[in-house]
């Protein structure tokens, strides 16, 4: 009897737990065009796959983009040309107004939640690190805040939980792969809003520009329980009467 409960282990665990490929939630790779002024307090870009936003915002924000990275994902249908990035001028000024980018989606049905994205960094004062931060309420708009001037989004009540601080990014001057895995924030899982943010980009010198392009947020479907446990009920009972048909010779 042993035996046969071992097997009924494995195939239970094998249904409560299917391995699962990633799946799209959102992609941004700014190629759609843009055209806001220089320095805008914030810029709205749309998600190309999925449905989403990202708020760019504060600091020197560039109205027009500049040049972009090509970037495939074949597994995920994804094959994007150079075109434009997001970009700033000067990450930051004085007081609140550095700059930062929210994401804002949902993570209905998903969970293991993994973000990535093209960096640049410049060549004078390299960009060395960000802080990353996030909150299910929604966010709220905020006029004239510190050293802004206009409407930028903000956590509500300025409240959110802190996920890193001061993570350390690439100094190279070529488009360089970052990828943020958050399966460990289980409690964006299944969630129908999360926003999280991307700020505090700091360097060892002075304010300096950068650029972000090819954002991609990407998740494991979460099984169902009931389905699951159905299918492994179903492979025990097959496997209970091809057992009483050896045992009987049958």
């Amino acid at each position: 009897m042993k035996p046969f409960v071992n097997l009924l282990s494995a195939v239970l665990i094998t249904a409560i737990c299917p391995n699962s490929d990633a799946a799209v939630l959102a992609f941004w790779d700014f190629n759609n065009g843009f055209v806001e002024a220089d320095a805008s307090p914030q810029i709205v870009h749309g998600s190309v796959i999925g449905v989403a936003n990202l708020y760019q915002q504060r600091a020197d924000t560039d109205g027009n983009g500049k040049g972009g990275n090509a970037f495939a994902d074949a597994a995920n249908g994804i094959n994007a040309v150079a075109g434009q990035s997001m970009a700033w001028d000067d990450i930051a000024k004085s007081g609140d107004n550095d700059a930062e980018f929210f994401l804002v989606f949902s993570t209905i049905g998903y969970k293991d939640i993994e973000i990535s994205f093209d960096f640049q960094n410049n060549g004078t004062s390299p960009i060395e690190s960000y802080d990353l931060k996030f909150s299910l309420n929604t966010l709220q708009d905020v006029t004239n805040p510190g050293d802004v001037s206009g409407t930028v989004k903000d956590f509500a009540g300025g409240v959110s939980t802190e996920i890193t601080n001061n993570t350390a990014v690439s100094a190279s001057t070529s488009f360089t792969r970052v990828a943020v895995n958050l399966s460990s924030q289980t409690a964006i899982n299944d969630q129908g809003y999360v926003a999280i943010r991307f700020d505090d980009w700091q360097n060892g010198a002075a304010n300096d520009d950068m650029r972000i392009d090819n954002v991609l947020i990407t998740g494991n479907l979460v099984p169902e329980p009931s389905a699951a446990v159905l299918a492994g009920l179903g492979a025990l009972a097959l496997l209970r009467r091809r057992r009483v048909a050896t045992s009987t010779g049958a």
